[in-house]
């Protein structure tokens, strides 16, 4: 498996609902149980009108999209952590294309960084502060079929947070888009609907929270700070 770093999450529809950045066409809407599709796939920051639930409410296994869990916002991942180093290292081993870093407005008026890479296949990623210079957030997206995209997932899982178990979130993350994968396609043969969406269990580690999302063929990471009780 492909590491970015030994060192090295953005919101969530989750349901995790704020406007700010996650894919570079920047439009993600929820997507309704009736017609899901490829820009299903959930936003970046949790809402902060939601209540951050306890670890023993959340998801262990895949669940469909309407029993997704809702999040509180998220918080700084780690005092002083900015992500810089991880994001640049990232980005230079997926040949990713960084942008600037933007302020974009929630629905609460509050404003709120972000910094945006993509690469030409599809791989995208998107970092979050809350406070403008610590990492909140972090999404990574790829396609289904891209060939090293399930590894440039798992890079996104090293980020240098104190605390974080990498090898656990490793083997989180491999369980995860097995039991996504499985859920999808039963829910496909059950529906005859192929843009279905559902989510994988939650993990927790540290100040962080893991969780993938599968909408169509895009895989989602999202790995939030703070939200968690």
């Amino acid at each position: 498996m492909r590491a970015a770093l030994r060192v090295p999450a953005v919101l969530m529809t989750v349901v995790i609902g704020t406007a700010g950045a996650v894919s570079c066409s920047r439009s993600t809407p929820e997507p309704a149980a009736s017609d899901r599709t490829t820009a299903a796939a959930p936003r970046a920051e949790p809402s902060a009108s939601r209540t951050a639930p306890r670890a023993a409410e959340l998801p262990k296994h895949a669940v469909t999209s309407d029993k997704q869990p809702s999040f509180g916002e998220a918080d700084t991942m780690d005092a002083g952590y900015s992500g810089k180093d991880f994001l640049a290292a990232l980005s230079k081993d997926w040949k990713l294309k960084l942008d600037k870093p933007v302020d974009e407005e929630m629905p609460d008026g509050k404003k709120r960084t972000y910094i945006h890479g993509q690469r030409g296949n599809g791989m995208t990623l998107s970092a979050g502060y809350a406070d403008h210079r610590n990492m909140s957030s972090l999404l990574c997206r790829t396609s289904t079929n891209q060939s090293d995209g399930f590894d440039f997932l798992a890079a996104c899982t090293r980020l240098d947070v104190s605390g974080v178990d990498h090898g656990k979130a490793s083997s989180w993350l491999e369980q995860a888009k097995r039991e996504t994968d499985s859920l999808y396609e039963k829910r496909v043969a059950e529906t005859g609907n192929k843009k279905e969406y559902v989510v994988s269990g939650v993990f927790t580690s540290g100040p962080v929270t893991m969780i993938l999302h599968r909408a169509y063929d895009k895989y989602s990471l999202r790995i939030l700070g703070g939200a968690v009780a």
